[in-house]
């Protein structure tokens, strides 16, 4: 049966559990609990910091049995939510049927145990106490939090009463003894209207905190001052909420609570400091490892870099701040430096890609000479990865693998610059061929046609000119033919004559030159004596300085030669030379004979 009562009721159960609480579980006094019913289910929601690692099934044992000590009609749906102050989502529940303790055994009881257990009581309870505590059914809007996407923690408003209890008979036949019990016990308490210990202890250790955190050398210290603030917020815990002090009390608590979780904070921070301050005292190249001392760095700066400036603990976490950031910047500086041979790695990588296409698709000789180009700086770069560096053993595996191919491309870019040369040489020289053909010089021609046919022959099978080369082979072996039997036969109708003719405008001068005798092989040559003469008259000028006629005969020899050898080729005779006492000084052999 639905039974309407006030908000009061619902605030005095949550009361009597967070009292419970606080008795039961060390940390108790800093948890809060709420209630609502909803779909005739009691929906009670336990929050606490996140500073607080809470034991689940702890909190909700103490719970269920807090609520199986109360009276109660009839079996009541409970469902328990457990929830980190802050969130929107509980991380725990637990759905049960309290079925309380009966009206008279809780009579039976009372005369057994007379004095009733010790709990706050809001003095609004006393008097609307309409329904057992457990079978609280509708009730205003809870102004609590929303749990999020758990059921919502509110009241049905829709809910109308349709059956009352009687309160006399119901809630103070149970109750009057055990309110009036836990007033009086309430009232003797000394931090109710007296003085209070444990608030002057919170008092000072609050007061002297700013001086407490100034003084502070080690991580141990730290870790007294935080355990010395949660023993203090226990004790206040303790105190009656019906104290004079209540007001006072809940502050200094709260600011205590805000304190103890900065340290909390900075307390995080130091371990994670300390962890990263070891692993850097090593020397390491890892790349991993750096990364994660890195995380660590970072994870410790993190905490500190929350405190506010007007926070006391403000300049304590700036010095450790300080340090952390140099750490940090320092393992960065190692990341850069290897990241950046990594990178150089990658770019080789990247740019052997760009080779292998290049190469791929190269048929000229510029082409060829781009793809080399590029797969020399890939070597150069993995080249200068030092032996330090983690880069260096898949840089040494890469140029194991890279240089064969630019010895390849390198080789390969040689012969097409030669086969090209090989190529342009041919069909230049087979043009001035052509020319001398045109003029009758046919000797000049023959010469010509011999050297562009020697060129083209040496274009290799794998030369892009190697298609045009073939067909060149062919022609230029035909003309080869004509120049050499137009040649031949020029040359055997040139009479004797011309050439005595020509050696005789060689051999006159001054002085004699050289006398001559010419038949079917053979162009004799012999330098006078008069000759000889002059020339070792000449010398003997230049030991005496007079090196400009050492410069004339140099030159007139020259000239007497060049035109023997132009005379014997005409004749397509080979040429004699000898000198006044016999003796052969030069020969010159026609090119072709």
């Amino acid at each position: 049966m639905k039974t309407a009562v006030q908000l009061e009721d619902l605030e005095f159960l949550a009361q009597i559990l967070q009292q419970h609480l606080r008795t039961s579980i060390p940390t108790g006094g800093l948890f809060v609990v709420k209630c609502a019913v909803k779909n005739d289910q009691l929906m009670i929601l336990t929050q606490h910091p996140k500073s607080i690692m809470a034991e689940v099934q702890q909190v909700f044992a103490s719970l269920v049995k807090t609520l199986e000590s109360l009276p109660a009609n009839q079996a009541q749906k409970v469902q328990l939510y457990l929830r980190q102050t802050g969130e929107k989502l509980p991380y725990a529940k637990q759905n049960l049927v309290i079925h309380g303790v009966s009206a008279q055994s809780q009579s039976r009881a009372s005369n057994v145990h007379p004095k009733a257990e010790k709990v706050e009581i809001p003095p609004s309870a006393m008097f609307n106490s309409s329904s057992s505590l457990l079978n609280i059914t509708a009730v205003e809007e809870e102004p609590f939090a929303s749990v999020g996407k758990a059921p919502d923690l509110r009241v049905d408003k829709s809910a109308k009463t349709k059956n009352k209890f009687n309160p006399v008979l119901l809630f103070a036949g149970l109750f009057v003894a055990a309110i009036f019990g836990g007033v009086g016990y309430l009232l003797m308490s000394p931090c109710v209207l007296m003085t209070c210990k444990e608030l002057q202890i919170a008092k000072d250790l609050q007061g002297n905190f700013p001086q407490l955190v100034s003084n502070l050398k080690s991580e141990a210290e730290l870790a007294q001052l935080e355990k010395e603030i949660t023993n203090s917020v226990i004790s206040l815990q303790k105190i009656p909420a019906l104290s004079v002090h209540q007001s006072e009390v809940e502050q200094i608590r709260a600011n205590l609570i805000d304190e103890s979780q900065q340290i909390q904070q900075i307390n995080q921070a130091l371990v994670l400091g300390t962890t990263a301050t070891q692993k850097s005292r090593s020397f390491t190249t890892d790349i991993v490892e750096l990364q994660t001392r890195s995380q660590l760095w970072r994870k410790a700066i993190v905490p500190l870099e929350i405190i506010r400036p007007d926070s006391k603990l403000y300049s304590f976490a700036q010095s450790k701040l300080s340090i952390y950031r140099s750490g940090l910047q320092r393992v960065n500086v190692q990341l850069l430096a290897q990241g950046k041979w990594q990178q150089k790695i990658n770019d080789s990588q990247a740019v052997a890609k760009a080779a292998m296409q290049r190469e791929s698709t190269a048929k000229t000789f510029p082409e060829l000479q781009q793809a080399q180009a590029t797969w020399q700086i890939v070597i150069n770069a993995l080249t200068g990865v030092p032996q330090t560096s983690p880069a260096y053993p898949e840089a040494q595996k890469l140029l194991a693998e890279y240089r064969p191919k630019l010895i390849a491309i390198r080789d390969r870019a040689t012969k097409l610059e030669q086969s090209t040369k090989n190529f342009t040489q041919a069909v230049t020289t087979a043009k001035l061929a052509e020319q001398y053909q045109q003029q009758n010089q046919w000797q000049q021609a023959t010469n010509n046609w011999q050297q562009a046919l020697i060129a083209i022959r040496q274009v290799p099978a794998e030369s892009p000119f190697y298609s045009q080369a073939l067909p060149l082979i062919e022609a230029y072996s035909v003309a080869l033919q004509e120049a050499q039997a137009k040649s031949q036969s020029l040359s055997t109708t040139v009479s004797t004559d011309t050439t005595s003719s020509d050696l005789e405008k060689t051999c006159i001068g001054t002085v004699r030159v050289c006398n001559f005798t010419v038949d079917n092989r053979f162009i004799n040559v012999r330098i006078t004596p008069e000759y000889e003469q002059t020339l070792e008259s000449n010398v003997t000028n230049v030991s005496q300085g007079q090196e400009n006629n050492f410069k004339d005969v140099k030159k007139h020899l020259e000239s007497l030669q060049k035109a023997l050898e132009v005379i014997g080729d005409n004749a397509n005779l080979a040429v004699l030379v000898f000198d006044a006492q016999g003796q052969q000084i030069f020969t010159h052999i026609p090119k072709i004979n």
